[in-house]
């Protein structure tokens, strides 16, 4: 069961301004639910604004530079499972042409293709 966190109690814990929390919202990097005229956050999104405190606190960043930062750390993210989903298959396979006749017919390689032409 999901639990919420009132978003501005958590951001005077976390040292992180509700102006910063505001553009966050905004931009959908983080979810917010709205009860009573209070917003409240779920885990997972108390776990990205930490996150976001700890990079802007730390390495005293500006929102829109870690807008970019959590973009990007996000496609790292995605690439990593994209080449372990490739480093699985090839695992798996017990010939070139099994390997082939994978990803010709799946999904995550077509993605991966996708994603690689775009870079």
């Amino acid at each position: 069961m999901d639990y919420f966190i009132n978003l501005s109690e958590f951001c005077g814990n976390i040292n992180l301004s509700a102006e910063s929390a505001m553009f966050f919202i905004d931009e959908g990097i983080i979810c917010v639910e709205k009860r009573e005229n209070e917003f409240y956050i779920d885990e997972k999104a108390a776990d990205d604004l930490i996150i976001i405190s700890e990079i802007k606190n730390e390495l005293g960043i500006n929102d829109e530079g870690v807008s970019v930062i959590l973009n990007l750390r996000k496609k790292i993210i995605d690439y990593q499972n994209m080449l372990s989903t490739v480093f699985d298959a090839v695992k798996t396979s017990k010939s070139i042409d099994e390997l082939i006749f994978l990803m010709e017919r799946s999904e995550s390689f077509r993605n991966i293709l996708t994603n690689l032409k775009e870079l």
